[in-house]
């Protein structure tokens, strides 16, 4: 998984101004399930590929993963997908589905679904077909966006679903008030890239405070926390790190980086004038910043989002 620090989400946040703001990623919930849940299925279903009978919806591919402790498979496709019919055609006729989906739940998903396109904005999934692996809480498993030969794809995917296993056995093993501060932040991080920022936060709390952690280390694990905190929906906890980290870094990228998520956080509060003024701000204090052009397209888009009436 990444090793990279969120360089500052806001670049990602406008990238087409909502009318409100989605709301936070919740990993002890199913991803995105939208639809209500599905009643039990009659025995009398047929067996759909890989011989087993795929979920209608995510409410029902997560019910159904949840009882029976397995993971979730989604394959993203779209209209006049051509690749997606080929890897279809490769794909469902092989044996190595059937050991596949053992383990899974599986749901074939629309794109430009609303279901699709709200799994796809929190996988950050772009194109189709794409295949994305789940636990029922919603963390990931295993992505794969493009086609790729059916050798390559069932590779990676055991390798990948083998390899979530064993790391998430040590996961649960931890003892988070025990940990080093490496031990905390490289847990935190992944579980964050993972989509599960709730199972980040004590880690990164404990990497922040840790005895022994050097001032960068402190540093990296307060940025991180801040993101972990926006995205489980704790914006005013989110607020209160990134200023503090704003108030102490000594460090001027990262003071900006800091400054920029600042900056975000109304947005996830629908208060676009607030994100607004502090982005016109960051201008002014800021005028050889790297990150200035990008700003002004953002001041630009707010700017006509806080004149609708």
């Amino acid at each position: 998984m990444s090793s990279v620090l969120p360089a500052i989400l806001i670049f990602a946040v406008l990238g087409a101004p909502p009318q409100q703001p989605p709301p936070a990623s919740k990993p002890n919930s199913p991803p995105a399930a939208t639809a209500p849940t599905a009643p039990p299925l009659e025995m009398s279903v047929p067996p759909g590929p890989g011989n087993v009978v795929w979920a209608n919806s995510t409410a029902e591919a997560h019910d159904r993963a949840a009882a029976g402790g397995k993971f979730m498979f989604f394959e993203f496709t779209q209209d006049n997908c051509g690749n997606c019919q080929r890897m279809d055609t490769l794909i469902y006729s092989a044996f190595d589905l059937e050991a596949l989906l053992v383990s899974a739940i599986p749901m074939k998903i629309d794109l430009e679904s609303p279901e699709g396109k709200a799994l796809a904005a929190r996988y950050s999934i772009d194109e189709a077909p794409s295949v994305l692996v789940t636990t029922p809480a919603g963390r990931l498993v295993f992505l794969m966006q493009g086609f790729v030969n059916q050798g390559d794809f069932f590779r990676h995917a055991y390798e990948a679903i083998d390899g979530y296993r064993k790391w998430a056995k040590q996961i649960d093993a931890q003892n988070v008030a025990r940990l080093s501060a490496k031990e905390a932040f490289d847990s935190g991080n992944e579980l964050f890239h993972r989509s599960d920022p709730e199972a980040a936060l004590p880690r990164l709390k404990r990497a922040a405070t840790a005895p022994g952690a050097r001032a960068k280390q402190r540093e990296d694990a307060i940025e991180l926390l801040a993101a972990a905190e926006l995205d489980s929906g704790q914006p005013a906890a989110s607020r209160k790190t990134i200023e503090q980290l704003i108030a102490t870094t000594k460090d001027r990228e990262r003071r900006e980086r800091a400054e920029l998520f600042r900056a975000q956080i109304p947005l996830a509060e629908n208060r676009p004038a607030e994100a607004l003024a502090l982005f016109r701000k960051f201008q002014k204090d800021h005028p050889t910043s790297p990150h200035l052009a990008r700003v002004r397209e953002l001041v630009a888009r707010l700017q006509e989002r806080v004149a609708k009436p």
